[in-house]
């Protein structure tokens, strides 16, 4: 793809911050004009809930980091970690932070493996698409959730509507079950422009099987780099046409 014009266009529809970050290091790997249009579905309001004495968190999200940062220090606690951009921000906040695989179920096998006592506090949204509270409630290892934000419900930008009425193909990467739904409820109905769509996990892609779809593509690591890697395979696919 020679020009800008004959490349399809990245749809990011995060919370403001994080769809930025992705936007960055979309441009970094593929091209630093790369034509992007953000439209966040959804807005992140952090709440004001206080936070019980503990020594050890569960974080699944950046966004409940910066949470808790705001109010409250990590050090000399520790954290588990859903994967490696929350453990960097979790370390940021003072958490001696560990990395987990990727995804939340894989997150709470981590810590039945490796937890040798003590009560876990999970610091987390209001909407979650695994209970990993329960999940290790039920192993024997006491968890408590407290909620320290909520995410708001947005409709698509005028920009992001006018990108998905148009024939440009549009690249497309859904990150939760929750915004896959968020997403097909926002999608206009047919017809629409060719679909590029890449998924963090199976959960995610199970919800957009339905759809009409012209192409799914599943990240291998449930993480940005496989995000992008999904989004590599699926240019290579729009470019062959």
């Amino acid at each position: 793809m020679d020009s800008q014009s004959e490349r399809p266009i990245l749809l990011v529809t995060r919370p403001a911050v994080a769809a930025e970050g992705f936007v960055r290091a979309f441009r970094d790997r593929f091209g630093a004009d790369w034509p992007a249009v953000i439209s966040p579905l959804t807005e992140i309001e952090l709440l004001d809930t206080p936070i019980p004495e503990f020594q050890t968190a569960i974080f699944t999200s950046q966004h409940a980091v910066a949470a808790f940062h705001r109010m409250a220090q990590g050090r000399g606690r520790q954290a588990y970690c859903v994967g490696l951009r929350t453990a960097r921000a979790a370390r940021e906040a003072g958490f001696d932070a560990i990395a987990g695989p990727g995804d939340a179920e894989a997150l709470s096998e981590l810590i039945a493996r490796q937890q040798l006592g003590g009560k876990l506090l999970f610091l987390r949204g209001e909407q979650i698409a695994y209970d990993l509270e329960e999940r290790l409630n039920s192993a024997g290892i006491e968890t408590e959730s407290t909620i320290l934000y909520r995410q708001l419900p947005r409709p698509l930008s005028a920009e992001a509507k006018a990108v998905l009425r148009a024939s440009r193909p549009v690249l497309a990467p859904i990150f939760s079950p929750n915004a896959a739904d968020r997403f097909l409820d926002a999608l206009p109905q047919a017809p629409h422009p060719p679909l590029f769509v890449a998924a963090m996990s199976e959960a995610v892609a199970s919800r957009l099987k339905s759809a009409s779809l012209c192409h799914l593509e599943v990240a291998r690591h449930p993480d940005a780099q496989g995000m992008l890697d999904a989004l590599a395979v699926l240019l290579q696919r729009q470019k062959a046409g």
